[in-house]
């Protein structure tokens, strides 16, 4: 099992320029100015929990994603998400997915120093390059039609079925974001501020024990995206005489192996945060993947406790991110409205909820 080493210390901030220079040295981009801006030439710094992350506008209209690690990141999982690239590249090429770029010397990925601030020195880091995919976070979009939704399901079961006979080393992971190992937050729960929200965590990790642990040794395993939540999804606009619109992922950062139905039950987690009618929105997800992707009668009985697990991780692992970079809104941005959903779901009828998942699927309410 591969253990990351620790990525607590947030990494050292990297400028516009010195992402230019990669751009420029490692890949050989024309980047005409230095500047943050959407036209050719330009380089635009973007969100990340952990990594540096640039748009990056090269002159001649093409367009990639430079991302420069945090100096904790192991190069084994760099290669794990470039090889479940390229293998998705030929078992499901028709699926709009970041390409790995190659280095002037033809490697998938570089390691560099780049300086720190103040020039205090540098520190090694490693850097990779993606194209750009087209698209609006989901988070952004309005309306979020129901197809949308199903699209969304639709994708992720034929993502997770191009990924079926993928196998690599670094996709065992010991790690925060793997639901199997959700257990974890139960030695974290004294950081969160209140008695209510610890009382909400409490429950959904018993949920967690009591449902979800026992069905593990009887739930199918693979390699899985792991994150595909409001930001890491794109919807792009439909072409004409298409019904509507596409939808694609970005981000394999948290991908790993662990159990298969656990990649729908993320997706619809996102898809719930600020509904009216949540467990509609989940039910859409959940029916488009089963549509690509069929989902077995136990694997139906534990999308809602993983819903309400991964909400639990998330305010979690909120509340710990926080106190390390308390002025960093992406780490809490999704925090408000996973409070929300996971006290509205912890007073929604846990049958009603898999009776509703299972008729959305086709099958037997009552197995």
């Amino acid at each position: 099992m591969i253990s990351e080493r620790s990525l607590a210390q947030p990494a050292a901030p990297v400028s516009i320029a010195e992402a230019a220079r990669l751009a420029r040295d490692v890949y050989g981009l024309l980047i005409e100015r230095e500047g943050e801006g959407e036209g050719p030439g330009s380089v635009t710094a973007l969100d990340g929990e952990y990594d540096a992350n640039f748009r990056i506008s090269a002159v001649g209209g093409r367009r990639f994603v430079l991302k420069v690690m945090h100096p904790g990141r192991q190069a084994s999982l760099l290669e794990l998400q470039c090889a479940a690239l390229l293998h998705l590249a030929k078992t499901m090429p028709s699926l709009g997915l970041p390409r790995v770029q190659a280095t002037l010397s033809g490697d998938l990925m570089a390691k560099t120093e780049v300086p720190l601030t103040g020039g205090e020195g540098a520190e090694s880091r490693l850097v990779w390059l993606l194209t750009y995919v087209n698209g609006t976070p989901f988070t952004e979009v309005r309306p979020q039609t129901d197809n949308t939704l199903i699209n969304l399901g639709r994708y992720l079961g034929d993502l997770d079925s191009g990924l079926e006979s993928f196998v690599h080393p670094a996709s065992d992971r010991n790690f925060k974001w793997n639901l199997a190992q959700a257990g974890w937050i139960a030695g974290s729960v004294e950081r969160l501020t209140t008695a209510a929200h610890r009382s909400l965590v409490e429950r959904a990790l018993a949920s967690f024990k009591s449902t979800v642990v026992p069905a593990m040794t009887d739930l199918r395993k693979s390699v899985i995206h792991g994150d595909a939540n409001d930001f890491n999804v794109l919807v792009d606009a439909p072409s004409d005489g298409a019904p509507s619109a596409s939808v694609s992922v970005i981000d394999f950062g948290d991908m790993h192996f662990g159990m298969t139905v656990a990649e729908v039950a993320v997706a619809a987690t996102y898809a719930l945060l600020g509904r009216r009618d949540p467990m509609a929105a989940a039910c859409l997800v959940v029916r488009g993947y089963h549509e690509t992707h069929p989902l077995d009668d136990r694997e139906v009985s534990v999308i809602f406790p993983l819903i309400l697990t991964r909400l639990a991780v998330s305010v979690t692992n909120s509340a710990i991110r926080k106190a390390l970079k308390p002025d960093d809104p992406y780490v809490t941005v999704s925090e408000a409205p996973a409070w929300e959903a996971l006290a509205a779901l912890q007073h929604f009828s846990a049958p009603l909820a898999e009776a509703m998942f299972r008729k959305a699927c086709g099958q037997h309410v009552l197995p």
